[in-house]
């Protein structure tokens, strides 16, 4: 989430919990001046409005408090005069107040795994308005730029169509090699057990040994076949969804930075 959206969205919070708007937007201004590069990138992180709120509930908490606390202070002092009193308010909170921004800033790190949003940004966007200048580059460069456009996203979506029709192809062809195993294999050792089990009774040592290669043969058979059916059946099926995890995330950041691009484009 950039820096602006971050401070209008948490002015807007603060407003619809009783702060007053202009004590919101000196607190989220004082809040602004503390942010840090490694805040900013952790800001920049969020993509839902949750942690906003949980920060506003944490933000209005203490200036709610802070507030008690000042309608409590001047009964006690009644006698000091107006200008004074009016002076006194007027000042800055001090830095060792109950209000630290740097305490309260830390509840923006309390979720930092969200799940990619971008409703929200395209919620934010529906609002901002765009200048005659912005509007005019953003469809112009759009149009100019369409076939670079389309050949980039052809390449993109057309790599992950080759790539599911190979994954589906070696399924299917995983499975037609494990029927026509089995079914060789099958037969193999079927037919050296039989012709073996015939030989017992003129030449016993044959039949054993045929006996026996028919049962290695459908041992074998066994074997490969569990190695093919693994690898068809569970292991290219979990790989194919791994690329759809894949063409979505694609897919998002493809949306986020249209929206990037149309909203600075509109700014210009």
């Amino acid at each position: 989430m950039e820096l602006n959206i971050f401070i209008k969205e948490l002015e807007s919070a603060l407003k619809e919990r009783g702060i007053p708007e202009e004590t919101a937007l000196k607190h989220v201004s004082n809040l602004k001046r503390t942010f840090t590069n490694d805040d900013l990138s952790e800001i920049e992180a969020i993509t839902s409005t949750d942690e906003i709120n949980d920060l506003a509930d944490s933000i209005s908490v203490i200036l709610n408090k802070n507030k008690k606390t000042t309608a409590v202070e001047p009964r006690k002092t009644s006698a000091v005069p107006a200008a004074s009193a009016a002076t006194t308010v007027k000042k800055p909170i001090p830095q060792n107040s109950s209000y630290d921004a740097r305490k309260v800033k830390k509840t923006v790190i309390a979720n930092q795994k969200p799940k990619i949003d971008d409703d929200f940004l395209y919620e934010y966007e529906k609002e901002q308005k765009a200048s005659p200048k912005g509007l005019g580059i953003f469809w112009g460069g759009l149009i100019l730029t369409l076939p670079i456009t389309l050949f980039l996203l052809a390449i993109i979506f057309g790599s992950f169509i080759a790539v599911f029709a190979a994954l589906i192809g070696l399924i299917i062809a995983g499975v037609a090699v494990l029927i026509a195993l089995v079914a060789a294999g099958s037969g193999i050792s079927l037919i050296g057990i039989i012709f073996g089990i015939t030989q017992l009774f003129s030449f016993a040592a044959a039949g054993i040994y045929e006996i026996g290669l028919g049962v290695m043969v459908a041992g074998a058979v066994l074997f490969v076949g569990v190695l093919i059916y693994n690898f068809s059946v569970r292991l290219l099926p979990w790989l194919i969804s791994l690329v759809g995890n894949l063409l979505g995330f694609v897919c998002s950041k493809l949306k986020t930075l249209f929206f990037f691009i149309r909203r600075e484009c509109y700014k210009l």
